[in-house]
């Protein structure tokens, strides 16, 4: 585990999938970061590479050629390397090797860089097509909120206040896959509940930050992700309890599943993103305890 500390926030992260395992908060004494407990969801802040969301029959054709691939990639279940490393910061990379080239035949390098400033956790991807060719990707985060800002764990308490551009629109899930795009008028907040997430994600179009916050505390948890296309919101959803987990994901992404009906090729995917040879993409998020 490699641990990054200053005066105000504990983070810990892990070079297996270059994942955030904890963001621990000195000032609240809590835990901000979920837990991984596999009862409900076992994992923390897993990194979405090189798809978010889920391809349709988990396959796509890449160069002509058929690829299977699971649920938002393989970069989460990878060994990254540490490249640098300091009190305050850390950069993890991944390079596309013989296991890579088997679901995703592209050359590339993947950085993620941890960044510790004041109350604020900073998030750095770079992607560089290492190929002699075009490459084409997605990459997404998933990190997992404690409600635990009260003595009242109830949903219902919390709400997620939006920062938007221009207009912004609700892209609706047929399964796990993308459908119906509809219009949001005048969005500044939304009150959580457990029906919210019975048809799986919330994910909207043009948001730059979205706070998590509680009708009776003053904590909250902010995060930013100016320009990103898409982000999207979700917890699980328990249909024999009608309930939802203790915790709420906050997820900018640069990707999107699959939509009901795709054609199955990867570079026509929604919202994908293409990087001539040589050229990287670079792009930051922030965590605000």
């Amino acid at each position: 585990m490699n641990i990054l500390e200053n005066e105000n926030l504990l983070v810990e992260s892990k070079n297996f999938g270059a994942e955030i395992t904890r963001i621990f908060s000195k000032k609240r004494n809590k835990d901000i970061l979920w837990n991984g407990d596999s009862k409900f969801w076992g994992r923390h802040s897993p990194v979405l590479f090189p798809i978010v969301g889920r391809l349709k029959d988990n396959e796509t054709y890449i160069e002509n050629d058929l690829y299977k691939m699971s649920q938002h990639g393989f970069a989460r279940d990878m060994f990254f390397d540490t490249i640098s490393s300091a009190e305050d910061s850390i950069t993890y990379k991944l390079t596309s090797n013989q296991d890579s080239k088997k679901l995703y035949p592209y050359n590339f390098e993947l950085l993620i860089k941890y960044t510790l400033n004041d109350t604020t956790l900073e998030i750095e991807w770079t992607v560089i097509n290492t190929d002699n060719k075009n490459i084409y990707f997605s990459i997404g985060a998933h990190p997992a909120f404690n409600l635990n800002f009260n003595e009242c764990n109830s949903i219902s308490d919390y709400f997620i206040e939006f920062k938007h551009r221009n207009k912004v629109n609700k892209i609706s899930l047929d399964g796990p896959y993308s459908s119906k795009v509809s219009t949001i008028e005048n969005i500044a907040n939304v009150t959580l509940s457990n029906d919210l997430f019975i048809n799986d994600a919330l994910i909207y179009t043009n948001i730059d930050e979205l706070s998590l916050k509680s009708h009776s505390s003053d904590e909250h948890v902010t995060v930013k992700f100016k320009d990103f296309p898409l982000v999207g919101i979700w917890t699980p959803y328990y249909k024999d309890t009608q309930t939802t987990a203790p915790f709420i994901c906050i997820e900018p992404w640069y990707g999107l599943a699959d939509n009901i009906n795709s054609d199955k090729i990867f570079k026509n995917k929604e919202f994908i993103n293409i990087l001539s040879p040589r050229e990287q993409f670079c792009t930051t998020y922030s965590i605000e305890i």
